[in-house]
């Protein structure tokens, strides 16, 4: 992968024969960047597509920081009113800080720009927008497919990905049979959620809680049998940071990841990388999936907003975003942006019919604290009953929605 620094050098020499060339003596502009990354691989990647922004406007000069802890840090600046001129807005706690009053409107950037909204998918518009304001623009997309190791699914004769419940079941057999635990999924709800569509039911509509569908508990009932069983296991469980680490150590021969995953593997995890297969998560009713976004967005307190408005701009138009998930650490959340080659499958689960993008509301990570506390706490009882287990979940999580 070209690195930032390797891209610049390359166009200063012919900085005097491009249009984007300026006087040596031209101001620049400061735009601070904070981020998070999944992977050394995933932050140069981001490294280079800002080098093509900064090629179209040499007078600004963006500056990434990469937080280990994202909200936290981002809260600590804008507690000091110190916030970046642009940061990573995960959709989950979009509503919250919008609620805060801490963020931005974009209304009249895009406004004055003539910047159309058209080719963003609705959905991933909408955890960033609050009535008549848009507090951030989707930079990309990531549903959560199925990977599987062709190693280990040859050592238990498995020769294709399950693509239904049954057969997903009957495969974790064969690898429990010869010892290799068939998936690694922590037990989440941005994760396990996923299967709440595919089996007809839901997580939320709106702001009310869908755990008491008879889907939603179906699906409930199906993975924490498999926890006890040992068909899934916690990253935790495995001795790994998570499910993208335990499957490169193969420690596992499924996990269900978004298209982060593929970098991470090709840079810790080779010949992995090289033996992995991917296809939708297995179907239940249907298949379905649940789906990530973030965008980028601006402080209330923050700096050079004019600068930063020009970065959102490009990296969320057409082009920038074109160079973006051209790196496969994402796919795009326009339409008129190409799926990347070998991305073909995270494409067909986004446009799947019960893909689902995760809920944002005011409030929606107490619900996530709460099912993701009480489920752990579930799959960590040896003596689990599933029955009593699923119900405890879904109590204590509908709990949490607001009132």
């Amino acid at each position: 992968m070209l690195s930032r620094k390797s891209l610049i050098v390359g166009v200063v020499a012919l900085a005097l024969v491009t249009p984007f060339a300026t006087p040596a003596n031209a101001a620049q502009t400061v735009v601070t960047l904070a981020t998070w990354g999944s992977s050394p691989a995933e932050t140069e990647a981001l490294n280079d597509a800002i080098a093509t922004f900064e090629v179209r406007n040499p007078t600004i000069d963006v500056q990434q920081v990469v937080h280990n802890d994202h909200g936290a840090q981002m809260i600590a600046k804008f507690a000091s009113k110190t916030p970046p001129d642009v940061f990573y807005l995960d959709a989950g706690i979009a509503q919250d800080w919008a609620a805060q009053g801490i963020l931005e409107d974009l209304t009249k950037y895009v406004n004055a720009s003539n910047f159309s909204l058209t080719a963003f998918n609705k959905s991933y518009l909408a955890p960033f927008k609050t009535g008549s304001a848009l507090y951030g623009l989707p930079k990309d997309a990531n549903p959560l497919v199925l990977e599987g190791n062709k190693t280990l699914m040859a050592r238990a004769g498995i020769k294709t990905l399950p693509t239904t419940i049954a057969q997903f079941d009957s495969a974790a057999k064969l690898l429990l049979a010869k010892k290799i635990t068939p998936m690694c999924v922590d037990a989440d709800i941005n994760r396990l959620g996923a299967y709440f569509y595919s089996f007809g039911g839901s997580i939320a509509t709106g702001t009310k809680s869908g755990l008491n569908s008879a889907g939603t508990k179906a699906a409930l009932t199906w993975a924490l049998t498999n926890y006890k069983t040992g068909a899934f296991k916690t990253p935790a469980q495995l001795s790994a940071g998570w499910a993208g680490e335990a499957f490169g150590k193969e420690l596992c021969a499924f996990t269900m990841e978004g298209a982060w995953l593929d970098p991470y593997l090709r840079d810790a995890f080779p010949k992995v990388a090289a033996s992995m297969i991917k296809g939708q998560l297995p179907a239940a009713k249907s298949a379905g999936s649940l789906a990530f976004t973030a965008a980028y967005a601006i402080g209330k307190d923050s700096t050079n907003k004019d600068a930063a408005w020009a970065f959102i701009q490009y990296m969320t138009g057409a082009r920038g975003m074109g160079v973006w998930t051209s790196y496969g650490v994402a796919i795009p959340s326009r339409s008129d942006v190409a799926i990347p080659v070998g991305y073909e499958v995270n494409g067909q689960a986004a446009k799947a019919k019960t893909t689902v993008t995760t809920p944002s509301f005011v409030g929606w990570n107490k619900v996530i604290d709460a099912f993701n506390n009480e489920t752990k706490k579930q799959v960590q009882d040896k003596n689990m009953n599933v029955a009593k287990a699923v119900a405890s979940i879904i109590s204590k999580t509908s709990a949490a929605f607001p009132k």
